[in-house]
């Protein structure tokens, strides 16, 4: 009775947490990012809390900084970067001839010449991207006005943000210690167990991952402006930001520095600089970053988290991508416990005497 008490628990205990995560849909944005800010600064709160200081006082000061920290990065670092892609969009037509008038001809006439075949009448641009690129921008720009949803989505997030943030940090251990209360008592144990090692597991893979993605964004600009790259903050800190999905750097990364250069004519002299700065930061993160700030904490495989990317993204959208990583450092603990669970079973046992 008390195995099929435990599994009830913790059975239910998921559905809950489904739920919630699909009933408030449209303050997820704020919760996971007012809680991982929570999750991961709590230990510091703690220490100054130990050390005599109130913990409501840390937290409205820690809100204050981050909201003056982040009012300068838009006042004096986000215009440049607005700049920068913008003028991107802007040569997306000439990226569109490029496309349809040089690359897509040598490619069939490529081939033509491997299979002896007659080169076919050339695809229009506009079969795989139904959208006039000339008036992208503008089609982009008022469509997202227009959008009540996009203006109440920002307007939750920056409202809902700073104010989650404050109630977490403030009432973490609190809301800690309530859950523990709600567990049944003779099933604390394992659970205690559980929630120690997804704690231990996914505090190590978010500091990772929020690490290497700091470092990215700082290495992709420097090296692109070094190299000689245009627009090379912007490409930059979206090929660093867009390290959120993993290994999506690298697709963003490739795909932006051909645009750019594609579009600005560039010499060779500069598109074998740009490769070079490209690949640099790329060995420096498989080799150095990743596997000695990530990978040690993580122990997932890439196979794993590739497949964690596809299945979360396809259940939960856009925060199942985000999330893939976290979710299945989650998934592979509650795995081990299973398992475990299943070889001390007293079906494992009896099957290994029969």
């Amino acid at each position: 009775m008390k195995n099929n008490r435990g599994k009830i628990f913790f059975i239910s205990f998921f559905i809950i947490f489904v739920f919630i995560f699909a009933f408030i849909n449209i303050v997820i944005g704020p919760l996971i990012i007012s809680f991982v800010a929570a999750y991961l600064i709590n230990p510091v709160f703690e220490y100054l809390e130990n050390k005599g200081i109130n913990r409501a006082l840390i937290s409205f000061i820690t809100i204050i900084i981050l909201g003056i920290l982040t009012f300068l990065a838009i006042w004096l670092f986000f215009p440049l970067l607005f700049n920068q892609i913008e003028n991107l969009i802007t040569k997306l037509p000439a990226f569109k001839n490029y496309i349809e008038l040089n690359l897509v001809p040598k490619i069939q006439l490529l081939i033509s010449n491997i299979t002896g075949q007659k080169q076919y009448k050339i695809l229009n641009i506009y079969d795989f991207i139904p959208i006039n690129l000339e008036n992208f921008g503008e089609t982009l720009l008022s469509r997202i006005g227009a959008s009540t949803r996009f203006i109440a989505s920002l307007l939750i997030m920056t409202v809902f943000t700073p104010l989650f943030s404050y109630f977490f940090m403030r009432d973490f251990n609190k809301i800690h210690k309530q859950i523990f209360d709600l567990v049944p008592i003779d099933i604390k144990p394992i659970f205690i167990e559980f929630i120690e090692e997804v704690d231990k597991k996914l505090r190590s893979v978010l500091r990772g991952q929020s690490l290497v993605i700091l470092i990215l964004c700082f290495l992709y600009p420097t090296v692109f402006l070094i190299a000689g790259l245009p627009a090379a903050i912007a490409v930059g800190i979206l090929t660093g930001i867009s390290r959120l999905v993993p290994y999506m750097d690298i697709l963003v990364g490739s795909f932006l520095c051909f645009f750019v250069l594609v579009t600005n004519a560039a010499d060779s002299h500069l598109i074998l600089s740009v490769s070079l700065a490209f690949l640099a930061v790329q060995c420096l993160d498989g080799l150095f970053i990743t596997p000695r700030i990530l990978g040690r904490f993580s122990g997932l495989h890439p196979s794993l988290v590739i497949l964690s990317v596809l299945c979360f993204g396809d259940w939960f959208g856009f925060y199942g991508i985000l999330l893939a990583i976290p979710l299945a450092a989650v998934g592979k603990v509650s795995f081990k416990l299973i398992l475990r669970t299943y070889k001390e079973s007293v079906f494992f046992k009896n099957g290994n005497n029969g």
